[in-house]
């Protein structure tokens, strides 16, 4: 390309001659550009890479940031006060004789070298934590005990054969087997409901006798003994609660109750319906009937009592009509007089019921049957 420029050729007056210079532009071969930008950016990235690969080793780190085995550290140191807290909350003796675990395992991780051992010294410090805790829950419910027995006064009059007692600790409350009754009741329900003993990790045994109390273990045939007599009262309360459930025969003072329907009665307020049943019924065991059987069928918590036209069904079994009879076993006077408005009531439709008071009633076990 060719351009017009003019410059003075001698210093005077006159007009400038104008001469033609001859201006060259460099030029870059696209090519060229290109693989210079290409390798700027590999090197860029691979300069990245580099950096990013030396921080996942470790080999680069950022200013204040902390290793992994700094914030293992952290949160170990963390979970120990974690752990104190806890102890002071919700232990009534507190961290007691867990501080020496707490304080060793505080410096043995400020020591440690690597996770591993770390996560060891938690693990050891976890074990020791439990049998502390435990040894302490023991320690305090035995002197909550001693406490306790050594204000009654029925045990410093104790004039008895030697009577061995048995604590048992439940978490909320605790049993206490005093068979010689050489407690006071009171004692004994202090003892019951003591949160300190209550949380004890094994039972509490002390034998009573006229030279005072000891906690040592009793003589075996006095713990053989007391213990007979524990399983013979387990044995008699399942007895109970098995009759008490209609799953035994119960037998007992008691009544019969036989329910008519009305004279040629055929409406349908004239005959004994499931509702009248379970009137009976529920005014028996209001009374304080023990158990009840309707025909030959035991009636239980989940019993149930239907009609399916003129036919009365007890635990889906049928059961004979008109009359119906019901088995109560009880105080007769009381189930007899909590009758007396059913009676009444029954007299204003023309059915009726006939009550007798029985020495014996015999209730058989319930046998099953569908609700």
């Amino acid at each position: 390309m060719t351009a017009l420029a003019y410059r003075p050729t001698a210093p005077n007056d006159r007009p400038p001659k104008r001469r033609r210079v001859r201006i060259q532009r460099v030029r870059v071969r696209m090519g060229e550009l290109n693989w210079l930008a290409l390798l700027l950016l590999a090197s860029v990235v691979l300069l990245f890479d580099s950096l990013v690969i030396a921080r996942q080793l470790g080999f680069i780190r950022l200013p204040g940031e902390l290793t992994e085995l700094d914030m293992a550290r952290s949160g170990s140191m963390a979970y120990v006060e974690l752990a104190r807290s806890s102890l002071l909350r919700d232990e009534l003796t507190g961290v007691g004789s867990a501080e020496p675990a707490l304080s060793g395992a505080a410096e043995a991780i400020a020591r440690a070298r690597s996770r591993e051992e770390i996560g060891g010294e938690l693990a050891e410090m976890a074990a020791r934590l439990y049998s502390s805790v435990q040894t302490d829950r023991a320690r305090a419910a035995t002197d909550r005990v001693a406490a306790l027995v050594s204000q009654d006064a029925r045990v410093r009059s104790y004039r008895g054969a030697e009577a061995y007692v048995l604590i048992t600790p439940h978490g909320a409350d605790s049993t206490v087997q005093d068979r010689h009754s050489a407690l006071s009741r009171a004692t004994a329900q202090a003892i019951s409901k003591d949160p300190f003993i209550a949380r004890s990790p094994k039972t509490i045994e002390l034998v009573v006798d006229q030279s005072g109390v000891s906690f040592e273990v009793g003589d075996p045939v006095v713990q053989a003994g007391a213990l007979a007599r524990e399983i013979d009262s387990l044995h008699a309360s399942i007895a109970k609660a098995r009759q008490d459930a209609g799953l035994a025969e119960l037998e007992g003072p008691g009544v019969v109750v036989m329910a008519y329907d009305a004279p040629s009665g055929y409406a349908w307020d004239e005959i004994v319906h499931q509702k009248d049943v379970l009137e009976i019924l529920d005014s028996l065991f209001a009374a304080g009937a023990l158990g009840a059987q309707v025909g030959g069928e035991r009636v239980t918590a989940t019993s149930s009592v239907r009609c399916i036209g003129p036919i009365v069904l007890v635990n889906q079994r049928p059961v004979a009509v008109n009359p119906i009879h019901i088995y109560a076993v009880g105080g007769p006077a009381a189930l007899e007089r909590a009758l007396r408005p059913v009676s009444t009531r029954f007299a204003r439709t023309g059915k009726r019921i006939e009550i007798s008071r029985e020495s014996t009633v015999h209730l058989s076990a319930h046998t099953g049957g569908s609700l």
